[in-house]
């Protein structure tokens, strides 16, 4: 895995009844057109293994990037946000995502 500098946390919560359709939207193209942006490296989805009050399943999609200024680019894109809006308006009610990013200030590898 290449070595990130700057990291975007994506945390969503997906209704029992949404989590097929979420799943298919992310990979068969989301997470691909997200990752092929200048300065995207690698992401990997976690299965949270928890649920909230409603029952809903959470996950966090963890992206590596480059740097803060390609993470900054990507933010920028309004036109590529506006596209991912509408691609998630099928389940927008189904779902709920926080975002956070940032970059390392601490790493500790095994052996050193």
């Amino acid at each position: 895995m290449t070595e990130a500098k700057y990291f975007l946390v994506v945390r969503f919560w997906v209704a029992p009844e949404a989590v097929a359709q979420v799943s298919r939207w992310l990979e068969g193209g989301h997470v691909t057109e997200v990752v092929s942006q200048p300065g995207f490296l690698w992401c990997r989805r976690l299965n949270l293994k928890e649920r909230d009050a409603k029952g809903w399943s959470a996950f966090s999609m963890l992206y590596g990037i480059e740097s803060r200024h390609a993470f900054e680019k990507y933010e920028s894109n309004r036109e590529l946000k506006s596209e991912f809006a509408r691609q998630r308006e099928p389940f927008e009610k189904l779902m709920r995502i926080e975002r956070f990013s940032g970059e390392v200030d601490f790493a500790l590898d095994k052996g050193g």
